[in-house]
């Protein structure tokens, strides 16, 4: 742009400004602080409408000393020169291009643009800014290679660029900025070896390059950096080589990160100079050896996390000298040895993680003494003697996880006061005594797995009161003695497991049990009868009761639980027929009643029955039906029928009357869809037709767009390219008219309850349109009218496909989400994968192979522990939730509520949770 042009357009910015007809204005160019402002407000798109405070009024006075930008949001000016100084843009979602017309604030010494929706390439014209001292454009979208320029910047003391979406070679220009001090690069996707170039910054004290896709070795260089404090190169590919011993020369150094870089050998001793040391994060790599005895002279460490590696030998008894260290974690080894006692009297210790490794000997017993203990973890591994009483002194105490060891005597008492605990996994000891009074009053336990030891007596009565547990396993202990009376009564409570704990008496009433969905009573000694109100259970999934001595009959009630999808009832005493009203149940996948005393027809219909294998009724004399290849006699086809409709007959079962209801309507409805899909393509380009006529149009944009809502529907009118349908609507692919390729979400409206849920959406979609994250594919913008909304994603990928086929905008897409993650945990696998095939996501593949024979092995990460029966089948189990949470057409009312964190439970969480370091 020439002067005239230059000229030109600073007039019309300040015309606009000021026009109005009223006034007369100086010909006088507008200053240039100005032209920079107003061509930043003009250039890029403000959702919020944060710049309307950047506003001329016609008293102002653009020339005085005083000038009114300077109280302007976001900008600071100099208070004898009124020369802008500082300008913050931050945190105000905005996106576009910064204009070149930037360059005119000649004194900007600080520029923040960090947190908005800025990304394409980033601009040059940034670099023409001399005086700049700090720049952040940390938490943006701005790709591309780095541009050149940025060592015109002299002045340069802090450069922020974390977490974008840079590519390419790390810039080696930064090493000409001899002020620079503070250099963040983390976070992006640069690529290649760290230049040895960047060991010769003379004055850094921050260094951040993790989270990108760098390899090759670590260079020695980095050595050189004398001024450095904080050094962060974690979550990369730095297969090559070993820690460089020439880090211990960085004598400022407090804060040292390099975890999850694949490097090997042996952990130096020479960094047990860095006196000055505060943290030191090593974990995820693949050190070998001992840990150096010269790390216990860091006597201002804070932090030490050596796990996910491959050391050995004894934990250094001088590490209970570092009186500063509040977390040790060195969990996932092969550690052996005992547990100093000092580590117990260590005075800032809050979180002890040594799980999975080989050590012995007694928990140090004064551990959680100091009052400040939240977290103690040392499950898997060999050590023995009682659990400290003073774990929960401070009252502080939030998780405790010690399974898998040796540890006998009682629980302690004094746990009974810890108000914090939420957590406690004890399972796979040794402890007896009694099961103390008072957990289940505790009001932020919310998982407790006490199975697998010795505990005898009573089962407390306040675990029926427990205000938020959810899971509860006590299973594989000697009880002897009968459940609770109120045990369904706790109100979050969703797994029961007490399998295998000596068992007597009879089962509870059902009474209160409307959040269960998870019950395993088998290999007890119940008996009596299954208590009818079991109907109650509306959210039961899995009921296990074999193994029992359990009469009477079996209640059709069971029948009619909405989401049951397993019922084994096997080996106990239970008579009469199988009752007819199981040919309706649509939810189930098993369902055994092998070795009891039942008598009369196998039913024959339904989805399930004609697929379950013989042995599911083995064991009953008195069976027939075509899957036991017995025929049965004329006189008893009916008998299950009359069994059914004498028991219908009491007062208290005329929940059957609602199932007949139920399936009737259902029968309706597939009709309905059935004939609606056969018409919808038919149709299709018509209703686009009509919902024109229904208008106006409203388009929300969440960011700067090149199409309107009339091109929109103009395309939809013409597209035969249907991605899907759902239970909300239906999915299209279109092309704009400039050659973009977006997906469009077009909501089924009409009904009242689908028009309440779309305010919903449109508030919702709002929000959504703005999360920012660089997993996440964001919406581009929504089209309503009064009876219909469509929802726009960016396309060109099969994420149009986490992203446009599911949305529903309430809380069922964050349970599809949390499918998502289980299947990826499970498999290892990301939910986009080329491996999947074109257009398919991570659901799709899952779907498809557990359809083949052997798809289930395909499926299972064996490095998460499928290769153990007992770990594959709790595994099987999280994929059979994780596939009701991703039902594309969800039925049952309790789907949601148990996509659960802790569904899985035991020992596949557990490995799960070891490879993800979440537990």
């Amino acid at each position: 742009m020439d002067s005239r042009q230059s000229h030109e357009t600073s007039f019309s910015y300040f015309f606009l400004l000021y026009s109005s007809p009223l006034l007369v204005f100086s010909v006088d160019p507008p200053p240039p602080q100005l032209i920079s402002l107003l061509s930043i407000k003009s250039s890029l798109h403000d959702p919020y409408n944060t710049f309307q405070d950047w506003y001329l009024s016609p008293s102002s006075k653009p020339n005085s000393q005083n000038p009114v930008w300077c109280s302007w949001s976001g900008i600071k000016c100099n208070a004898k020169t009124s020369q802008i100084i500082s300008l913050d843009l931050s945190r105000r979602s905005l996106s576009g291009v910064i204009p070149p017309q930037i360059s005119n604030l000649t004194s900007l010494i600080h520029l923040n643009l960090s947190a908005n929706d800025f990304d394409g390439p980033l601009q040059s014209a940034i670099f023409e800014l001399p005086e700049l001292r700090t720049i952040d454009i940390s938490h943006n979208y701005f790709n591309s290679t780095f541009p050149p320029g940025i060592s015109k910047l002299k002045s340069l003391r802090v450069f922020n660029a974390y977490s974008n979406n840079f590519t390419g070679l790390l810039p080696t220009e930064f090493v000409q900025l001899r002020f620079l001090e503070h250099l963040n690069l983390g976070g992006s996707y640069f690529n290649g070896e760290i230049p040895a170039d960047y060991g010769s910054f003379p004055r850094l004290n921050f260094l951040d390059l993790a989270g990108n896709l760098l390899n090759g070795s670590l260079p020695a260089e980095l050595g050189s950096l004398t001024q450095l404090e904080r050094l962060e190169i974690g979550y990369n590919n730095l297969i090559q080589g070993e820690l460089p011993v020439e880090l211990a020369l960085l004598s400022n150094l407090k804060y040292l990160d390099i975890s999850n870089c694949d490097l090997s050998g042996s952990l130096k001793p020479e960094l047990g100079n860095l006196t000055k040391l505060e943290k030191l994060l090593l974990f995820g790599n693949h050190f070998s050896g001992e840990i150096p005895v010269s790390y216990t002279n860091l006597k201002a460490l804070q932090v030490l996390d050596l796990s996910n590696n491959q050391l050995s030998g004894p934990i250094p008894e001088g590490l209970s000298s570092l009186k500063a260290l509040s977390r040790l974690s060195l969990m996932n080894n092969a550690l052996t040895g005992d547990i100093p006692e000092g580590i117990g009297e260590l005075p800032e210790l809050d979180t002890l993680s040594l799980w999975n490794n080989s050590l012995t000997g007694i928990l140090p017993q004064k551990l959680g003494s100091n009052g400040k203990l939240l977290t103690v973890d040392v499950s898997s591994n060999s050590l023995t003697g009682t659990i400290p009483p003073t774990l929960c002194q401070g009252n502080r105490l939030f998780k405790l996880l010690l399974f898998s060891n040796r540890f006998t005597n009682n629980l302690p008492g004094s746990l009974v006061n810890c108000t914090t605990l939420s957590r406690v996994r004890i399972q796979d000891n040794q402890l007896n005594g009694s099961i103390p009074y008072g957990l289940g009053l505790l009001p932020n336990l919310t998982f407790m797995d006490l199975s697998n030891n010795f505990f005898s007596g009573e089962i407390p009565q306040d675990l029926g009161n427990a205000p938020r547990l959810e899971y509860l396993n006590i299973s594989d202990n000697s009880f002897q003695t009968s459940l609770p009376s109120n045990i369904w009564s706790a109100p979050n409570l969703k797994i029961l497991s007490a399998s295998s704990s000596q068992l007597i008496g009879k089962i509870p009433d059902f009474i209160g049990c409307k959040s269960i969905y998870r019950i395993e009573l088998h290999n007890n000694s119940l008996n009596g009868s299954i208590p009818w109100d079991i109907g109650h259970c509306e959210k039961l999934l899995s009921l296990n009761l074999s193994r029992n001595s359990l009469t009477g009959i079996i209640p059709w009630e069971i029948s009619t639980l909405p989401s049951i999808t397993d019922v084994d009832l096997s080996h106990n005493l239970l008579t009469g027929t199988i009752p007819s009203n199981f040919e309706n149940c649509s939810t189930l996948e098993t369902f055994n009643v092998s070795y009891n005393l039942l008598t009369g027809p196998i039913p024959a219909s339904g989805p399930i029955f004609l697929n379950l294998h013989p042995s599911s009724f083995l064991g009953n004399d008195g069976l027939c039906g075509r899957i036991l290849t017995k025929p049965c006699p004329a006189d008893t086809l009916d008998a299950g029928n009359m069994a059914v409709r004498n028991h219908q007959q009491q007062p208290k079962k005329t929940a059957g009357a609602i199932v007949w209801i139920m399936a009737a309507a259902f029968g309706i409805g597939l009709f309905v869809l059935v004939a609606g899909t056969r018409c919808f393509h038919a149709n299709y380009s018509r209703r686009f037709n009509n919902d024109r006529e229904i208008g106006p149009w409203k388009l929300t944009a969440f960011q700067r767009l090149n199409f309107t809502a009339d091109d929109v529907l103009e395309c939809l009118s013409m597209t035969d390219k249907i991605l899907g349908m759902g239970s909300t609507g239906t999915v299209y692919k279109a092309e704009m008219p400039g050659g973009e390729i977006i997906a469009v979400k077009k909501l089924w409206g009409k009904h009242k309850e689908h028009i309440r849920r779309r305010r919903g959406v449109l508030a919702e979609v709002d929000v959504l349109g703005n999360v920012r994250h660089r997993n996440i594919v964001r919406l581009l913008g929504c089209c309503s009218n009064r009876e219909c909304t469509m929802l726009l994603a960016a396309g060109g990928g099969t994420k149009t496909k986490k992203y446009a086929y599911t949305l529903q905008v309430d809380e069922k897409s964050d349970i599809y989400s949390y499918g998502v993650v289980l299947m990826e945990i499970l498999s290892g696998k990301r939910s986009v994968d080329a491996e999947f095939g074109d257009g398919n996501s991570i659901v799709d593949w899952v779907r498809s192979k557990i359809k083949s024979k052997d798809g289930i092995n395909d499926i299972l990460d064996k490095n998460a522990g499928a290769s153990l029966a007992s770990v594959r089948e709790e595994m099987m189990q999280m994929l059979r939730i994780a596939l009701l949470c991703t039902s594309r057409n969800p039925g049952g009312p309790a789907v949601y509520e148990r996509c659960d964190v802790d569904a899985a439970g035991g020992q596949a969480q557990e490995k799960i949770a070891r490879k993800y370091s979440w537990r």
